[in-house]
């Protein structure tokens, strides 16, 4: 195996810009799609949810989300249109000390995304990246800096990569929202104890679970009250809240508005 990993990358390699690294606020019907990319990407998730499949592994998008992706990788991706998604995208060459491109199969390269600890981290990194003028040679010396933390980020948060029995666990959360899972349900259907489970967690999503289960409703909840016609009790127990005076607080917390305003209001 390759020792030239993203640390490797970071510390030794010629980093050379193919384009000007941008910032997308994605309008509400974007989607994006790449049979073979042409270079090297980093692509940081900054706000917004989605879902991305890469070489025909899908992933659900979510702030603080970093890729790091190859020449030839086959890209797929689509947001939310309730939740749109703000993205930083930076596209460059990879050269090794002797100004000599190296081909993505000489790189050991995460295989799949990695997660900020902090999505505030990942946005400030950003925006060093972008902050630069290619006549100016102290921000270009910014910009290539802020590109080398961002594989130092990529390269530390993906020694331990995504756990599958992880993603297990998530997407029976995603089929069942409305069931009261603990703990000690979630870390037995990952193979984990509860303390383990709670832990890789939250080294993948950035919170806990139950507080990440939450979030989830939410979402859920804002798209059945923008998107159909079921009554806000409905709803609420589609979401898993029997008592519907508590889901209406919980809403109001999490969205900003109460789902009767928010439906009075579909353009909000």
């Amino acid at each position: 195996m390759s020792d030239k990993d993203a640390f490797w990358i970071a510390k030794n390699a010629d980093l050379r810009l193919t384009a000007t690294p941008v910032l997308y606020h994605c309008e509400p019907i974007w989607s994006w799609k790449s049979e073979s990319l042409p270079d090297y990407a980093v692509w940081g998730i900054l706000e917004g949810e989605g879902s991305l499949v890469q070489n025909e592994r899908r992933y659900a998008l979510s702030p603080g989300m970093c890729f790091l992706f190859s020449p030839n990788d086959k890209i797929e991706a689509a947001q939310n249109p309730i939740d749109p998604l703000s993205l930083f995208v930076a596209r460059f060459e990879i050269l090794d000390t002797e100004g000599q491109s190296i081909p993505s199969d000489h790189l050991a390269l995460p295989a799949g995304p990695v997660r900020a600890t902090h999505p505030s981290s990942l946005e400030a990194i950003a925006n060093l990246a972008l902050a630069w003028d290619a006549e100016n040679e102290i921000e270009n010396r910014i910009q290539d800096h802020a590109l080398r933390i961002l594989l130092l980020l990529i390269a530390d948060s993906g020694r331990n990569g995504f756990d599958e029995r992880i993603l297990h666990a998530s997407a029976l959360i995603d089929s069942d929202l409305s069931r009261k899972w603990t703990l000690e349900e979630l870390g037995a259907e990952a193979g984990l104890s509860a303390s383990q489970f709670s832990r890789l967690f939250i080294n993948q999503f950035g919170e806990p679970p139950i507080q990440n289960l939450i979030h989830r409703r939410m979402r859920e909840a804002k798209r059945l009250v923008l998107e159909t016609s079921l009554s806000i009790d409905e709803i609420g127990a589609a979401v898993g809240y029997e008592n519907l005076s508590f889901f209406e607080r919980q809403f109001l917390k999490h969205v900003g508005f109460a789902p009767e305003t928010l439906r009075r209001n579909r353009a909000i």
